[in-house]
């Protein structure tokens, strides 16, 4: 009977600790993808050709990388066979990069509040056995990774990024 309860303490822990991570992942998410949205909206369209030097993506190249990825990486997290929108290469104007950016946006919003008890199932990820959570999180620090060159790319023209703006 004790180890029948320890077992079930145990489980309940590590559901608590799950249930954590994946708030962690879904906050991290929220406000990784809210900022590149906002910033991707505020950079003027003539804007979007802007690179700080010649062998750097431009700013509407951040924002199809960006959209591209989290499609990859949402996909692969939701253990989905699902193809990026090909924004990076494939679409220049803002209008249409806003566009795909909030299509993936959505589509991520659904793989992380989907997650549940799910998290530390194993996918493959980049031909490695990762968990679905640890997929997302890598998604995360990927938004971020690219929302600092966007906020570099937004100051050098003048611009205040979204995350220094006053609430």
């Amino acid at each position: 009977m004790k180890i029948v309860f320890g077992g079930l303490l145990a489980m309940g822990a590590l559901f608590a600790q799950e249930s954590l991570l994946v708030k962690d992942a879904q906050g991290q998410w929220k406000q990784a993808s809210t900022n590149l949205v906002k910033a991707a909206q505020k950079m003027p369209a003539e804007k979007y050709d802007y690179k700080a030097s010649p062998e750097v993506r431009t700013f509407g190249g951040f924002v199809g990388h960006v959209a591209d990825a989290g499609v990859l990486f949402c996909a692969a997290a939701a253990g989905e066979k699902k193809s990026p929108p090909g924004a990076e290469k494939g679409l220049k104007d803002k209008a249409a990069l806003v566009k795909a950016l909030e299509e993936t946006v959505a589509y991520c919003d659904k793989v992380y509040s989907g997650l549940g008890e799910k998290a530390l199932d194993s996918v493959k990820f980049f031909g490695q056995d990762r968990t679905k959570i640890g997929v997302l999180f890598f998604n995360n620090m990927h938004m971020y990774e690219h929302y600092g060159n966007i906020v570099t790319y937004m100051r050098a023209n003048g611009l205040v990024p979204p995350s220094s703006e006053g609430r």
